[in-house]
């Protein structure tokens, strides 16, 4: 995982709207969003916590 600050502001932006993209189409087009299953080799600088 890379500390805070390392990533880039095109990165950042980039996994951004590719989560809340991917939210939004889950929850207000029904739509199934494998991105939101899981951690992803894609995005290795997105962690997921579970409660």
């Amino acid at each position: 995982m890379s500390a805070p600050g390392d990533l880039s502001p095109q990165r950042s932006l980039e996994i951004t709207r590719a989560y809340v993209g991917a939210f939004f189409d889950l929850h207000l087009k029904g739509r199934k969003q494998p991105l939101l299953d899981g951690p992803s080799p894609a995005d290795p600088e997105v962690a997921f916590h579970n409660p």
